[in-house]
């Protein structure tokens, strides 16, 4: 079989207390060809200790540095200008995933000649409790994705050959500019399974000022980065707080 070298790229920033959990559901996987590459963005608590102790017991540990606290868009372009892999996903701190999800998704992946697929995620508590769970479009392409960000980070899994010249944005809602950057490139992303393989843990934090800055950082991504003009940009924001809606409701 085909053991191609995952890269997972992880920003790190003062994640002390989710750390360890994070990093073992990597290490632990069931597919072992990967590499993780750690990238402390200027945390003042113990993670960089805690990355380099787990480093000592297993290689496939990398840590680098960014030069001051610069955000994660520029930690996880340090990590993509780092990474060996033939596939690239990340992994924020204080997530984590399922034992055999990159196992399931790069068989899936090479069965059937994918470039990029996704996968259904859940919501945790900070005790890693599941809140509950939420499901994808089978096919997301360009246009999808403009009508709301399906895609949670470490669910997506890419060909890096097929996006080596895209980097993060450095604004808001990063990861959302980046993949409509990477749909642009690729024809679509694949949903590998109906099984819920990633885990996101909730802060506590306001959620209605949450809300309604993510309103403002998505309009702004339509209206000045995409340059869809205000009347696209206003029919693509409706189906963002549409379908946000619908999501949080269930």
């Amino acid at each position: 079989m085909n053991e191609p070298l995952i890269s997972i790229i992880m920003p790190v920033y003062n994640s002390a207390d989710y750390l360890v959990q994070a990093l073992n559901s990597c290490l632990n996987q069931s597919y072992p060809n990967i590499e993780i590459i750690t990238v402390d963005d200027g945390s003042t608590d113990n993670s960089v200790n805690i990355i380099k102790e787990i480093m000592n017991q297993d290689p496939r540990i990398k840590l680098f540095f960014t030069s001051s606290n610069q955000g994660p868009a520029m930690a996880r372009n340090i990590g993509l200008g780092q990474a060996k892999g033939e596939y690239i996903t990340f992994l924020d701190s204080d997530d984590f995933i399922e034992k055999a999800k990159l196992a399931h998704q790069l068989n899936f992946m090479l069965k059937h000649n994918l470039i990029m697929s996704h996968g259904n995620y859940s919501f945790c508590d900070l005790e890693g409790k599941v809140i509950k769970s939420v499901t994808t479009s089978e096919k997301i392409d360009y246009h999808t994705l403009l009508k709301g960000n399906q895609f949670k980070i470490m669910t997506v899994l890419i060909r890096r050959d097929k996006i080596k010249n895209l980097l993060f944005p450095q604004i808001k809602h990063e990861d959302y500019a980046f993949f409509l950057d990477c749909l642009k490139k690729i024809e679509e992303s694949t949903l590998y399974s109906n099984q819920p393989s990633s885990f996101v843990r909730i802060g506590k934090m306001s959620v209605s000022s949450n809300k309604f800055k993510s309103a403002i950082w998505t309009f702004n991504i339509y209206f000045k980065r995409e340059k869809l003009g205000l009347v696209k940009s206003i029919y693509y924001f409706l189906h963002y707080a549409y379908n946000g809606f619908i999501k949080y409701k269930k």
